[in-house]
């Protein structure tokens, strides 16, 4: 069993402290009255977001808010605690280890079952990782598993993965979410599962029902693994807006809030928080900090017939130098981070076409404060006199897209995926250079640091990945809901195992 520490450490990945603000003194009265215990005997534990799920089936994740169903639902074979990222924890498996340079070999732990009563063997995950590189959908984190030659079961117990070269990135691939071990029974081995089909996984949580808006999970009683559930039932709620969110948590009709709320509502917060005694809302919400665990950036779309024009890409990174926070694709904190991007003073934006080039900037309308940033954007770069700029809600194949993102495990390689995935041709050579020497390189060894650093020196050279900003992620945990030290996925997704009410 997992320790159930609460959270007052400090994180390595995503930099400094992880603080959760409660049971401390000060002199200020407190604001508000004691609230009710949480959650009411009428509802079930209820988690409170903006992000929505877009779809259940693992191969297919490539948003933020689908890997809160993936991470609870469905195991992989190893798994990451962020707060201590160069070590591996086995999930499924019972153990892995390089029998060889080129053989990775894991063994699972003895009588694993799925949701649905089926038996997880060694043959399930031969297929749940086949087929996620042969479904290969963009965004997703199939490509991290790129060195995979094929898979051997040996036994029923035995996965053996032959590569292609030496990988020490490989196993932490394995605990990303494409990774993840489904019901060979159950899933398509050429299609997306549908939200309409079963959601069969052997994770800490069972699907009970999926909406479009709400998700309910049941506790997996039959789970073997690294994160058992301390709470039963627990229900998902996409809202629509931050005031929705803010309104349900001062009628406690939440217990946890995972992104959503807008800056001005967590100003809101904040201000209560500081004339508390207990540095409690007058809901009764303590805070969790995440400090720089919310980053932005702006990605070019691939098919973008713009996209190959160099002095388009220098111009618009260029005219977001000012603003910029964030000096590299790799966020500080996490290991190998070299800042690459130049920050604030202004830029010398050279405008070299005679007609303006039409852009389209597309973001997700859900994230906080994404209209307002991207209308920044746009106001940034219309303002260089070469470029006019149209809006784009939720439209992938937009010029531009604006991205609040968290990579699926806590490595400069993952972080650094989208360019080792559509590197321009000028940089294809460097950056082949750098993740071959990344994948040979030790974990936290001067050769990885090396490899990483030239990886973002060739990101900022192509400028096909503009990092914008990185900020604290804020959780907002109800009357006597505790979170515990390792109640996240290994990009620091939601993890429902890392909850508990006290009674």
């Amino acid at each position: 069993m997992r320790s159930a520490k609460l959270i007052t450490l400090r994180i390595i990945p995503v930099i400094m402290v992880l603080a959760m603000i409660s049971g401390c003194s000060g002199s200020a009265p407190d604001p508000g009255p004691t609230p009710s215990t949480s959650p009411s005997p009428e509802r079930p534990f209820t988690v409170m977001t903006t992000d929505r799920i877009r779809t259940a089936d693992p191969a297919a994740v490539a948003d933020t808010g689908s890997t809160m169903l993936t991470q609870n639902v469905f195991q992989r074979l190893m798994t990451i605690d962020p707060t201590q990222p160069q070590w591996l924890k086995p999930d499924a498996a019972q153990d892995c280890s390089y029998p060889t340079r080129t053989v990775y070999e894991c063994v699972l732990r003895p009588d694993l079952k799925f949701s649905n009563g089926d038996p997880m063997t060694s043959a399930d995950v031969k297929f749940s990782i086949q087929r996620a590189l042969r479904l290969d959908v963009g965004g997703s984190s199939a490509s991290l598993m790129g060195s995979l030659r094929r898979v051997e079961t040996p036994d029923a117990q035995t996965v053996r993965f032959v590569l292609s070269r030496y990988d020490t990135q490989f196993s932490r691939a394995l605990a990303s979410p494409a990774a993840s071990i489904v019901d060979s029974k159950v899933y398509n081995p050429d299609r997306i599962q549908g939200p309409d089909k079963p959601i069969v996984g052997s994770g800490p949580f069972r699907v009970v029902r999926f909406d479009k808006d709400e998700l309910e999970l049941g506790k997996f009683l039959d789970y073997k693994g690294y994160a058992a559930a301390e709470v039963g039932n627990v229900v998902i709620r996409t809202m629509p807006d931050s005031a929705s969110i803010e309104e349900a948590m001062s009628k406690h009709e939440t217990d946890v809030v995972w992104r959503g709320l807008s800056s001005a509502a967590q100003q809101r917060l904040q201000a209560q928080l500081s004339v508390s005694k207990d540095q409690v809302s007058k809901a009764g919400f303590g805070q969790l900090i995440l400090p720089g665990g919310r980053v932005e950036q702006l990605l070019w779309n691939p098919d973008s017939r713009h996209r190959d024009s160099t002095a388009l890409r220098d111009a618009i990174a260029a005219a977001l130098q000012e603003d910029r926070t964030l000096d590299s694709v790799v966020p500080a904190g996490v290991p190998g981070h070299r800042a690459s991007f130049p920050l604030g003073g202004r830029a010398d934006i050279k405008i070299t076409w005679d007609n303006r080039i039409q852009l389209t900037l597309g973001y997700d309308p859900t994230a906080p404060n994404s209209l307002d940033l991207a209308t920044q954007i746009r106001t940034r770069l219309e303002d260089t006199g070469g470029m006019s700029v149209l809006l784009r809600p939720d439209d992938p194949r937009a010029d531009l897209q604006l991205v609040d993102r968290k990579a699926w495990v806590p490595t400069g390689v993952a972080w650094l995926q989208p360019v080792i995935d559509d590197p321009m041709k000028g940089q294809q050579s460097e950056i082949a250079s750098g993740l071959e020497k990344a994948r040979e390189a030790g974990v936290g060894s001067p050769q990885l640091s090396g490899a990483l650093a030239e990886l973002q020196h060739a990101a900022a050279e192509e400028k096909i990945v503009l990092p914008l900003s990185q900020s604290s992620e804020y959780v907002y945990l109800g009357p006597r809901t505790k979170a515990t030290s390792d109640g996240f996925g290994p990009g620091w997704q939601l993890g429902l195992w890392g909850f508990r009410i006290d009674r």
